[in-house]
C-alpha cells in the first residue's frame, strides 16, 4: 500500500521533489489517500518547489500566507495593476478547487485580468 512519506524519509530519497510530483500525478485511489491529504503533505514538505505549489488549488496555497505571500510579492511588487488583478482573481470562492495557484499567478500576470478570464480557466 502506498503512503505519504515524511520529510525525514524524503531526505533519504535521491530526488524528493520527484516523489512529491508522483503524489500529485497519482490518481486518487479510495482507501490510500485523498487529494486533500496529498495537498497538505506537499504544502508542509520542505522539499516542495514553486512548480509543486503551482499545481495545487489556489485556496490551499493562499491558506498558507507564509508560502503564498513571497510569490505574490515577487510577482506584484509595486505594480498596482497586478495587485488589482489579484483582487479580481480572488473574487471567487477560494474553496472552489477549479483554479490552481499557478493559474492564479498567470491571471495576475495577464495584461487585463477579468472575471471572464477567470471563468475560462475554471471550466
Amino acid at each position: 500500500m502506498l503512503r505519504l512519506l515524511t520529510d525525514d524519509e524524503l531526505d533519504r530519497h535521491p530526488d524528493p521533489g520527484a516523489v512529491l510530483q508522483s503524489w500529485l500525478d497519482a490518481p486518487e485511489t479510495e482507501g490510500v489517500w485523498t487529494y486533500r491529504e496529498v495537498y497538505r503533505a506537499v504544502l508542509n514538505s520542505r522539499h516542495h518547489t514553486v512548480h509543486h505549489l503551482r499545481q495545487l488549488p489556489s485556496g490551499h496555497v493562499l491558506a498558507e500566507p507564509g508560502l503564498a505571500l513571497p510569490h505574490l510579492l515577487a510577482l506584484c511588487g509595486a505594480e498596482p495593476d497586478r495587485w488589482n488583478g489579484l483582487l479580481k482573481a480572488l473574487d471567487y470562492d477560494p474553496r472552489d478547487e477549479k483554479i490552481t495557484f499557478g493559474q492564479l499567478l498567470d491571471i495576475i500576470q495577464a495584461p487585463a485580468p477579468d472575471a471572464a478570464a477567470l471563468q475560462k480557466t475554471g471550466s
